[in-house]
């Protein structure tokens, strides 16, 4: 079971679409992440892979202005959806139901950016794709004092140039911090 773990819909539960589709982030994950982060008051967050859309939620419990969202499977869509009605969040999300690419495209033409971008891929992505390209990816969507924030299976050595790297292991987990600046 999933829960917000605080601020304004602290122990609300969300629901999890059922089988392997999705790995939520675990609470240990999660509050570490967001103990990382610090304050996130007034910040605008893109929630990429979201899963249960459990990490944007958290966001905005915690006080974070707006959260965009992106999952491109209709059937876990629907179950995110879900989750920020009954949290009550919808006017403060914009879900979109698209692959990744053509939504990050979407944004990109809009001149949208982000204080905060979580990007938690389906693990097997990973056989195809490195860290680097999904930060490559979002790179142009990230404030200048932003964060990205990535989820991956396995250790990673570089980090993109114009980046600073930050990791955290958890098990069999690793969850890394990307900042613009000089290495």
């Amino acid at each position: 079971m999933l829960r917000v773990l605080t601020g304004t819909a602290k122990g609300r539960k969300l629901k999890v679409p059922k089988g392997q589709k999705i790995r939520p982030m675990t609470s240990r994950v999660k509050k570490s992440v967001f103990d990382t982060l610090g304050d996130i008051q007034g910040a605008s967050v893109l929630d990429i892979f979201a899963g249960s859309g459990g990490i944007g939620i958290e966001s905005l419990s915690r006080g974070a202005d707006i959260v965009v969202v992106i999952e491109k499977d209709p059937a876990v869509f629907k179950i995110i959806k879900e989750n920020y009605e009954h949290c009550g969040f919808m006017d403060k999300a914009e879900l979109i139901c698209s692959d990744y690419k053509s939504a990050l495209s979407k944004l990109r033409r809009g001149s949208e950016v982000f204080e905060i971008i979580f990007i938690d891929p389906p693990y097997k992505l990973y056989s195809e794709l490195q860290v680097k390209d999904f930060i490559d990816d979002v790179s142009e969507l990230l404030h200048d004092d932003g964060v990205i924030v990535i989820e991956h299976d396995h250790k990673i050595e570089d980090t993109p140039p114009g980046f600073q790297r930050t990791t955290k292991s958890f098990g069999g987990t690793h969850v890394s911090y990307f900042r613009k600046g000089e290495r």
